[in-house]
C-alpha cells in the first residue's frame, strides 16, 4: 500500500517528465521534417533542369560525348603513331661537306652530300668538279656504312648527318 501511496505522490512528476520528453521528441520531429523538405526541394531542383531535361539525361549525354572523345583520341593516337613511323623513315638528316678536289681549282666547288633517315639508311652523293668536267657519284648507305669505298669527305658528310640526327649541331 505504501507503494501505491508513493506512486500517487510521484504521478504528477512522472507525468510532467513524460510530457517534456514527448514535447522534445515532437520538436525534433518538426526539425527533421523541415530538413527533409529542404533536401527534397534541393533534389528536385537538381534533378530537373531549366529546359525540362533532368540530370540523368544530361549525364547520359555527357557519357555519350565522352565516348566520342575517347574514340577520336584513339583514332588520333593511331594516326600520330603512323606519322611518327613515316617520319622516322624519311631521309631528313643531311650533312654536306664542300671541298677542293684538285689543288689548281679553288672555291670549294666539289661536295659530298649525305642524306639519311633515323635508321642510318640513305645515300651519299658526291660531285667532283674539275676544269674539264664534273662527275657525280651516288652511294647507298645502310646502317651508317656503304658497300662501296667511301672517301674521307663522304665519311665526314655521313658523320655530320648522324650528328644532326642525334641533335648535335653539325
Amino acid at each position: 500500500m505504501e507503494d501505491l501511496l508513493s506512486l500517487a505522490e510521484n504521478t504528477p512528476f512522472l507525468l510532467l517528465t513524460v510530457l517534456a520528453v514527448i514535447l522534445l521528441l515532437f520538436l525534433l520531429l518538426i526539425m527533421q521534417s523541415i530538413r527533409i523538405n529542404r533536401l527534397r526541394k534541393s533534389l528536385n531542383r537538381l534533378l530537373s533542369g531549366t529546359n525540362g531535361a533532368n540530370l540523368e539525361e544530361g549525364m547520359h549525354r555527357l557519357f555519350d560525348e565522352l565516348d566520342d572523345v575517347k574514340k577520336r583520341q584513339a583514332d588520333q593516337q593511331f594516326l600520330l603513331n603512323r606519322l611518327s613511323q613515316r617520319i622516322a623513315g624519311q631521309c631528313g638528316n643531311v650533312g654536306i661537306v664542300r671541298y677542293n678536289a684538285f689543288e689548281d681549282i679553288g672555291n670549294d666547288l666539289s661536295f659530298s652530300l649525305a642524306i639519311i633517315d633515323d635508321s642510318q639508311n640513305g645515300v651519299v652523293v658526291t660531285s667532283i668538279f674539275s676544269r674539264m668536267e664534273s662527275r657525280v657519284y651516288a652511294k647507298p648507305i645502310e646502317q651508317g656504312n656503304s658497300p662501296y669505298h667511301l672517301s674521307e669527305e663522304e665519311q665526314t658528310a655521313i658523320r655530320k648527318a648522324m650528328n644532326q640526327m642525334a641533335g648535335t649541331p653539325s
